[in-house]
């Protein structure tokens, strides 16, 4: 018993090489599922951003109404450096546009939004607080009336809110009513990518 309980302890010593190697196997193997566990994490981030924003934007629809007019985007993006390619980074975004009557019924409606994005705190939870009132700022020689609110997926995914009021250069929808003025909204999340998972932008 004492001579085969000596003869295990002495086995990786006298089996060095065999030893190492399997180590190295095991460490190797270890990477792999490593990379391959983030790798899907990363990506099921991406499709609990786009399920999040999916759930909010029909919630807005079935009790505000449907948007004059609406874009869905899918989009990845590689920083561009020197003399080579930068990270790349993925963006899920859903923008939609109505026509309000004024300043005030789109700080209403702004409202009425921030609030059904509340009624579901398990898919964007605020990380600042919110805005209460579309601002308008002199940039040069042009007036931007926006606001922004930070949200985060459960997933820790940082999201953004964006409501542009009567600033056409910053819109990409149109309004069908063109007496009143638009407010395009836009519910946006983005990160870092560990592969492309959508159309290079």
């Amino acid at each position: 018993m004492i001579m085969a309980n000596k003869s295990a302890r002495l086995w990786p010593l006298r089996h060095k090489l065999f030893s190492v190697f399997i180590l190295i196997v095991l460490v190797v193997a270890g990477f792999f599922v490593y990379q391959r566990i983030t790798l899907e994490l990363n990506k099921r981030g991406f499709q609990q951003a786009r399920s999040a924003i999916d759930i909010v934007y029909a919630d807005i629809i079935a009790k505000v109404g449907p948007p004059d007019n609406s874009k869905r985007v899918n989009s990845c993006n590689r920083v561009k450096e020197e003399f080579e390619n930068g990270p790349l980074s993925c963006d899920v975004d859903t923008s939609f546009i109505y026509g309000v009557n004024g300043v005030e019924e789109a700080d209403s409606l702004m409202s009425n939004i921030q609030n059904l994005i509340a009624n579901h705190p398990g898919l964007l939870q605020p990380s600042a607080p919110l805005t209460n009132q579309i601002s308008s700022t002199l940039v040069v020689n042009s007036y931007y009336q926006t606001a922004h609110d930070h949200y985060k997926t459960a997933r820790h995914m940082k999201c953004e809110t964006s409501y542009i009021y009567d600033t056409l250069r910053e819109t990409d929808l149109s309004i069908k009513d063109q007496t009143k003025k638009p407010l395009e909204i836009g519910i946006d999340c983005s990160d870092w990518a560990k592969a492309q998972y959508y159309p290079l932008n």
